[in-house]
């Protein structure tokens, strides 16, 4: 991750320093225990673009017991002129507070699913105030912090967050007389809140759905998007206000929008149910902006709304709801991908910003370089991709990644060009050493609908008698699809443990014959990403010593060694030495093939 907002700090220039206000005061809780069936009082929500905090009727049906280990719910049914014009409780309404003779009771939730819309369930407040005190070690990682700005005069309107007493209506009607506390089974409601994503095209958007299935999160497609976008200082909120949390940020987003529900001084409660049930987080709070709202059927409407600017940082999701802090921020992965379609000398640069997350930067990382490429392919037809990518990371001493490939597929390349990207961060990510920085990703894709793939024909080398420690030219015909033959002439250096007769040698493409190695459960961090960045290329040739499936004694090991040691002995008599060359040839094409050649080796 990063410690502070790199790509969000060009914005800075452009910053929306929004006035300040008197902080916001917690009001008085009404007790949980207290709550009864027939009781009557005022939710407080935001339902159109005018942006005004409206309010609406409640009258408390009773309290759900779903037994030992779980939590009570506060049932309720919703009245009033709001209610009326929107057709019931709304997604995007969760959160909404609650109060009763100017207390705050809860949090609107959840509603019943397919029955009433009327109908909803409130998460008590108790519940939600513990999460201010759980403890928060990804704040840890955050070392942007700004310092608190200089009070400025407040406007004489400012809402404190708390409900007068006189403002609950008495006049609630169709409660019921009983006082029974129903049980509802946890299947039976349904939240008011879903992870939606923007900017994505329909196979980002499944790629993605795909790389967050493992973790239990689903993805919706956003109904509106803002294009308000920046970070903005000294926001301020108050109790009904909307609300967004963000894991990703900027030409792609990936979050929610709900309703704040408490607010005490810069620390925010708000949507009285899970955004990822991920516990202590590190997500981007923003405000955001209500379009309007529309009515469903069964309960299924909704609150047309898009996340904001970025006013703080959430950092606790629990099943009560979220809370987070104002005016401080979560440390990120900046991400650019810039994509170049060479037939029509197109080009189009991405930026986003990742909330960090362990589990989920290699995989949004690599989800945001397929939409950009799939977002200007237009086109699911066979590609031919080149990709560059370079991550910024203190993982390894160099302090960069650097890896460039290339990839063919006959129908959506991008599937398979990104798997190295997600590969290289989830190295990072998984360092169990210590937690590892990402200070930013660079990805350079470039496109074409051609098939630049070869296959090799022919091997000669230049002799076919040579010494250990002597090197020797190889020349590759290669046989380009649908183009006339190439050469390419290859060097390859006989090993000095090479033992007299037969030396077979296979030519092949860099990825088609994998590293014949037993993984080190010891190997560091630093050690994975180099043998990640040391791993062939499809667009390679590569010279190794063919496989005979022989066994190596211990015996037959050692006596390698000494033939070695003899080998060098006898080059440096000679003044000569051995000659270091790369095994390993870019070409213009995908290999698709191995070819086997041999050489005989000379006893010295």
């Amino acid at each position: 991750m990063l410690k502070i907002l790199p790509k969000l700090f060009p914005l800075l220039a452009v910053l929306i320093f929004a006035l300040s206000s008197t902080a916001s005061a917690m009001p008085e809780i009404f007790p949980l225990d207290q709550v009864k069936s027939g009781m009557r009082g005022k939710a407080y929500t935001v339902v159109d673009n005018s942006g005004k905090i409206e309010q609406f009727d409640v009258s408390i049906v009773g309290l759900t017991d779903d037994g030992k280990g779980s939590k009570r719910m506060i049932m309720a049914e919703a009245s009033g002129e709001v209610i009326r014009r929107t057709g019931g409780i709304l997604q995007g309404m969760s959160g909404s507070p609650v109060y009763i003779d100017g207390k705050l009771v809860g949090a609107l939730a959840a509603t019943l699913k397919e029955m009433s819309p009327y109908t909803f369930f409130i998460t008590p407040i108790e519940n939600m105030i513990e999460l201010w005190n759980l403890p928060d070690p990804k704040d840890e990682v955050n070392h942007f912090k700004k310092d608190e700005p200089p009070a400025k005069e407040t406007s004489d309107d400012t809402n404190s967050g708390e409900k007068p007493a006189d403002s609950v209506a008495k006049d609630v009607a169709d409660v019921p007389e009983n006082g029974e506390q129903p049980k509802v089974e946890p299947d039976e409601t349904q939240q008011l809140g879903a992870l939606y994503l923007s900017g994505f095209d329909s196979a980002g958007a499944e790629f993605l759905r795909r790389e967050l299935q493992p973790f239990g999160l689903k993805a919706l497609d956003a109904p509106v998007s803002s294009a308000q976008r920046g970070v903005q200082l000294d926001a301020t909120l108050e109790p009904g206000s909307a609300l967004g949390v963000a894991i990703v940020y900027g030409d792609f987003s990936l979050g929610s929008t709900g309703t704040v529900t408490a607010v005490d001084g810069k620390k925010i409660l708000a949507f009285g149910h899970p955004f990822t049930h991920a516990g202590n987080v590190n997500y981007f709070m923003t405000d955001a902006s209500v379009i309007g709202s529309v009515s469903g059927v069964n309960g299924n409407g909704m609150k047309l709304a898009g996340i904001g600017y970025i006013i703080g940082r959430i950092n606790q999701d629990r099943e009560a709801g979220v809370s987070g802090i104002l005016g401080t921020f979560p440390a990120v992965v900046p991400i650019t991908v810039t994509v170049h379609d060479t037939e029509l000398n197109k080009q189009e640069t991405f930026n986003a910003t990742i909330a960090y997350n362990e589990n989920l930067v290699p995989k949004l990382g690599a989800s945001i370089a397929y939409t950009a490429l799939s977002k200007m392919a237009d086109s699911l037809a066979e590609s031919t991709v080149d990709i560059d990518f370079n991550i910024k990371t203190d993982a390894i001493s160099s302090g960069e990644i650097a890896r460039k490939n290339m990839f063919y597929n006959p129908s959506d390349v991008g599937q398979v060009a990104v798997i190295e990207l997600m590969q290289a961060l989830n190295l990072i990510c998984s360092n169990t050493a210590k937690e590892s920085n990402i200070f930013g990703v660079n990805v350079n894709i470039s496109f074409d609908t051609q098939r630049r793939t070869a296959s090799i024909v022919s091997v000669t080398p230049e002799k076919k008698t040579v010494k250990p420690g002597e090197t020797v030219n190889l020349t590759v015909e290669l046989q380009p699809y649908r183009k006339p033959v190439e050469k390419v002439v290859m060097q390859y250096t006989v090993p000095l443990t090479a033992r007299k007769g037969i030396l077979a040698l296979d030519v092949h493409g860099g990825a088609l014959v994998p590293a014949n190695q037993t993984p080190n459960p010891n190997e560091s961090c630093e050690d994975k990403i180099n043998n990640l960045l040391k791993a062939g290329k499809n667009n390679q040739l590569v010279i190794d010593i063919g496989s005979t499936g022989e066994v190596r004694s211990e015996k037959e090991l050692r006596a390698d060694i000494e033939r070695a040691k003899r080998a060098q002995e006898r080059l440096k008599r000679q003044g000569q030495t051995v000659k270091k060359v790369d095994n390993r040839v870019d070409t213009r094409y995908i290999i698709d093939n191995v070819m086997r050649t041999t050489l005989t080796v000379e006893k010295v």
